[in-house]
């Protein structure tokens, strides 16, 4: 009887257990303009889900390059408060106009739904290559799960802004374990854990009687 009624919990586990599901979203690198840096608004989609790395086009040579992110768009927010540096990444291999720079950063995760601005900015020069854009917050590319909007192309950190520009470049996340489970999936594995410690209860009150 304990083991039938503990199914659901099991099942429900079971869920929260799902490997994750690693997805790589890109845009098109059709270059024409760049600078130091660029940031823009990443817009989650009906899950939950975890980005933990991404891609920039960039010039030829080795650069430094910082990631910053902030909860909330990048609209009205291009000063530096509200910003947390989540990474610095030495070494940044850039192979030129027309490809991408896979590296690692931080991972963050994302509410479904929600907004993240995220920067990248090169600590020297302007090997940050990106397009002019149509509309700030335009979709430059998106999926069932994520959408990169236009953003501003920038100078030497948080200095002067162009806009819109749309990011070149990739941004890696995960759908599943290791992404933050939904308010509704969190009161049903409470629930299921109440579950569990009544059928407990009950069944040391048998064995008491």
């Amino acid at each position: 009887m304990i083991t039938t009624r503990l199914l659901p919990l099991a099942a429900l586990v079971a869920t929260f257990a799902t490997p994750a599901v690693v997805v790589t979203l890109s845009t098109p690198l059709l270059a024409g303009n760049g600078q130091a840096g660029i940031m823009f608004d990443l817009v989650a989609g009906g899950q939950a889900l975890t980005v933990t790395g991404g891609a920039l086009s960039l010039d030829a040579g080795s650069h430094s390059v910082e990631v910053y992110t902030r909860s909330g768009t990048v609209v009205g927010n291009l000063g530096p408060a509200g910003w947390t540096l989540i990474s610095t990444i030495n070494g940044v291999a850039g192979g030129g106009e027309g490809t991408q720079t896979f590296f690692d950063f931080a991972d963050f995760a994302m509410a479904a739904g929600s907004t993240t601005g995220i920067y990248f900015n090169a600590l020297a020069g302007t090997p940050v290559n990106y397009t002019n854009g149509v509309a700030v917050g335009g979709v430059v590319a998106s999926d069932a799960n994520l959408s990169i909007r236009s953003g501003f192309g920038r100078g030497s950190a948080f200095g002067g802004d162009f806009s819109p520009r749309n990011f070149n470049g990739s941004i890696t996340y995960t759908v599943g374990a290791g992404a933050i489970p939904e308010p509704a999936s969190w009161a049903l594995l409470l629930a299921g854990f109440g579950l569990t410690g009544a059928v407990a209860r009950r069944r040391r009150t048998a064995v008491s009687a």
